[in-house]
């Protein structure tokens, strides 16, 4: 990459100055101003992101060997995983013993690390605490182990159960559950669960769990949506090759109209096609993905879900909200689960809000880490560009008919 202008050299190599004015300029929660700033600093130090990871499985097995206080596990058939387009993710098999007047266990297992630099940067931190939060409200793999900044396996990493399932039905090939369709039996299998667990998620009350690294908005303001757009917007300053009215556009449209959120709830923050997994029983038994959920409003990821890029169209052409269900019918049964009341000008805020962020991801940052060389995905991360100026155009159909 050889930048052409000043803004554009700062951005791939940050001074501490220019880091400093952009978290003043984009006030977000403490948790994500720290991922935020430690990628821009690594950005500066790290070389390109290395594929070698002949290292991990001795790395990994020293990590549980401390983490449990048994020198004598065994770490086997570590593999990489397919899928997945921000995160690196491995496969293993755990030999140990949970309880020491028990017997021996073997379990495979998940290992989620960060990469050089991610589509988008998250904390590991937070993904745990939803995690755990979460237990028995969504299905979600049983979170264990946590490297939260990567001291042991160096990069930050969370270890879980491995669960077996399904994401992509029998013939999708789409990217990242873009466009995925379901076959009709399998639709009318999945869809109850679909909704009834966001339901669920959004009925929680988080205020008893241990969110330590969640800021709590108040309520009543418009300080969740200030910190979820703030996100974005520094998300785009930091990592943009190129300035676009379209994005400039949005973002004063989005800052102008912020909704007052006056409860808010736990958002998963990326709810749709191709992050829930099924099994046999054409049953929902993972919710994946957890790692830009926040307390805000549940229009955004009604909003999400329903997206026309996440979708597609039935047999008789109708668009299907994440490939499920027609909009009306899963804004209908959502409010009838959760009893929360859905408004359609809030609906259509985060209508543009979710394109702004489809924007800023494929059009900033995949391409950023891709030029960078901070990504194993880096053939994915050009490819998902094209859909970033499909969100553009979105935003600019969207904000005329604003």
């Amino acid at each position: 990459m050889n930048p052409r202008t000043p803004a554009q050299a700062l951005r791939h190599r940050p001074t501490p100055d220019w880091i400093a004015r952009v978290r003043a300029r984009f006030p977000v929660e403490p948790a994500i101003d720290e991922v935020f700033t430690r990628k821009l600093n690594k950005r500066v130090a790290t070389p390109e992101h290395s594929m070698d990871f002949s290292a991990l499985p001795e790395r990994l097995r020293g990590f549980l060997a401390a983490a449990t206080g048994q020198p004598e596990l065994r770490v086997t058939e570590v593999q990489r995983l397919a899928g997945g387009a921000s995160k690196e993710q491995f496969s293993f098999v755990l030999h140990w013993q949970p309880d020491a007047n028990g017997p021996p266990v073997t379990r495979r297992m998940m290992l989620r690390m960060d990469p050089s630099e991610a589509i988008v940067e998250t904390h590991r931190q937070r993904e745990w605490e939803v995690l755990r939060a979460v237990q028995g409200v969504a299905p979600v793999p049983e979170v264990l182990w946590l490297d939260p900044e990567g001291v042991a396996l160096g990069r930050p990493a969370l270890i879980a159960g491995f669960l077996e399932g399904t994401v992509r039905p029998p013939g999708a090939d789409q990217m990242s559950g873009v466009g995925m369709y379901f076959e009709p039996k399998l639709r009318a299998a999945l869809c109850e669960d679909f909704v009834a667990i966001l339901a669920r998620i959004h009925g929680l009350d988080w205020r008893r769990c241990a969110l330590p690294s969640f800021a709590v908005p108040a309520p009543g303001t418009t300080q969740a949506v200030d910190w979820a757009l703030g996100l974005w917007e520094r998300a785009w300053h930091e990592d943009t090759l190129d300035a676009h009215p379209v994005m400039a556009r949005a973002a004063l449209w989005l800052r102008e109209h912020r909704p007052v959120v006056a409860q808010p709830v736990l958002v998963h923050g990326d709810y749709r096609s191709g992050n829930f997994m099924y099994d046999d029983r054409l049953r929902i038994n993972a919710i994946f993905d957890w790692e830009l959920a926040y307390l805000g409003d549940y229009h955004d990821d009604l909003a999400w879900a329903s997206l026309a890029l996440f979708g597609c169209p039935d047999e008789q052409g109708t668009p299907l909200a994440s490939g499920l269900l027609p909009l009306d019918d899963f804004l209908r049964r959502y409010e009838a689960l959760s009893g929360n009341p859905v408004d359609r000008d809030r609906l259509f805020y985060y209508q543009v809000f979710s394109y702004y962020k489809i924007s800023v991801i494929a059009v900033a940052t995949s391409l950023r880490i891709a030029h960078g060389r901070r990504t194993h995905l880096d053939a994915m991360m050009n490819f998902a560009a094209g859909l970033g100026y499909i969100g553009i155009s979105e935003l600019n159909r969207l904000l005329d008919r604003a």
